[in-house]
């Protein structure tokens, strides 16, 4: 019966033995290793919980139909078992369970178990290099809404438009005009006069155009 127990804590990741204690499969999610780029698979370790816990009703029909026998005689082979496994053990024996591991007697007259199964891994190592998708376009839901990769980047960083300098000519002429016309009022004076023409203008004496006749 050692093996058909076994074989249902494989697919139930649990098997309770009154008396002696529930088997659990514990699961070790995968996880990553940097130092050698590569994920590993899950790992997976049989355990044994003390508590006095019977199976379910469906086990046992479950244990029937393997043993191909009633489902009564299911229950008291499967009760017989256990009394003599936990017999076993607490007089001092050491019971190796292919597969499972090895009960012992502890000190205190606890059943102690060596799981035969720790962290073992069904799958190898996957690697895990990364790898660099420049200008990969993924679908982003926004709210209601869904946007492209592309669309959020230029939403949350939009570009600036290229100012126009076409007034800067303009500007440094008006500038340059503004600071010669301050030095010439600063040297001539802000009158009137000053802003006028100061050459003197002489008027020439007209030349006789007839001749009077006596």
């Amino acid at each position: 019966m050692y093996q058909d127990l076994y074989e249902y804590l494989i697919l139930n990741r649990q098997l309770n033995l009154p008396g002696i204690g529930t088997f659990l499969i514990e699961r070790k999610p995968a996880e990553t290793d940097i130092s050698h780029r590569q994920i590993n698979s899950p790992a997976y370790t049989i355990t044994l919980q003390p508590d006095n816990s019977t199976p379910a009703k469906r086990f046992f029909y479950w244990l029937a139909d393997k043993l191909n026998i009633h489902y009564h005689e299911a229950i008291v082979r499967f009760n017989s078992f256990v009394f003599d496994l936990r017999s076993q053990v607490l007089s001092g024996s050491k019971v190796t369970w292919a597969n499972m591991g090895t009960l012992t007697r502890g000190m205190t007259g606890e059943i102690r178990f060596d799981g035969g199964i720790k962290d073992f891994s069904f799958d190898p190592p996957v690697s895990a290099a990364r790898i660099i998708r420049e200008k990969a376009v993924h679908t982003v839901r926004v709210g209601e809404q869904e946007k492209t990769s592309v669309e959020m980047t230029e939403w949350l960083n939009p570009e600036e438009k290229a100012r126009s300098y076409w007034w800067a000519p303009s500007l440094i002429v008006a500038i340059l005009l503004a600071i010669i016309i301050g030095l010439y009022f600063s040297q001539e004076g802000a009158s009137v006069s000053s802003a006028g023409n100061q050459q003197t203008i002489t008027p020439q004496k007209a030349s006789g155009v007839y001749t009077i006749l006596q």
